[in-house]
C-alpha cells in the first residue's frame, strides 16, 4: 500500500514537472514570436497578399474591406498566436527557445530578423525565375511521362 502511494506521488510529480516545462516553453515561444516581430510580419503579409490579389483581379476591389475584415478575423496574428506558440513550443525545448531568444537579442540576431523577409522574398523570386527559365524542360518531361503512361 505504501509503495503504491509513493509511485502515485512520483507519477504526479513527473506530470506536474511536464506541465511546468510545457508552460515555460510556451512562455519562451511567446517571447520569441514577439522578438521576431511576428505581429507586424503578419499584418504586412496580409496587406501584401491582399494588394497582389486586388492587382491580379481588380473586380475584387469593391470587396477589399470585406476581405480585410475576414483576414483580420481568421489570419491575424492575434487569432493565430495561441497556435503559433504551440507550434514553436512543440518544435523546441524551453532551453532551445531561450537560446534562440538570446541570439535574436544580439546585433546579428536583430539583423537576421530585419533582413529575413527580404531574403525570403529574394529566394522566392529566384525560385520562380528558375522555374520560368526551365518551363520548356518541365513541359517536355510531362509530355514524355504522358506518352509513357499511354503505352502502359
Amino acid at each position: 500500500m505504501k509503495i503504491s502511494k509513493v509511485i502515485i506521488l512520483f507519477i504526479l510529480l513527473i506530470a506536474q514537472g511536464h506541465v511546468f516545462a510545457e508552460n515555460n516553453a510556451k512562455k519562451e515561444a511567446e517571447i520569441l514570436l514577439n522578438t521576431m516581430g511576428m505581429e507586424t510580419a503578419f499584418e504586412e503579409s496580409i496587406s501584401r497578399i491582399l494588394n497582389i490579389q486586388l492587382q491580379q483581379n481588380p473586380s475584387l476591389k469593391p470587396y477589399k474591406q470585406v476581405m480585410l475584415d475576414f483576414f483580420s478575423k481568421h489570419m491575424s496574428f492575434q487569432s493565430l498566436k495561441p497556435d503559433m506558440i504551440n507550434i514553436y513550443a512543440d518544435a523546441f525545448t524551453t532551453l532551445e527557445l531561450r537560446e534562440i531568444n538570446a541570439f535574436y537579442r544580439t546585433p546579428t540576431g536583430s539583423k537576421t530578423i530585419k533582413l529575413m523577409p527580404e531574403l525570403m522574398a529574394k529566394g522566392s523570386q529566384l525560385a520562380s525565375k528558375r522555374v520560368q527559365d526551365n518551363t520548356q524542360e518541365l513541359q517536355k518531361m510531362i509530355s514524355d511521362k504522358a506518352e509513357q503512361l499511354k503505352t502502359q
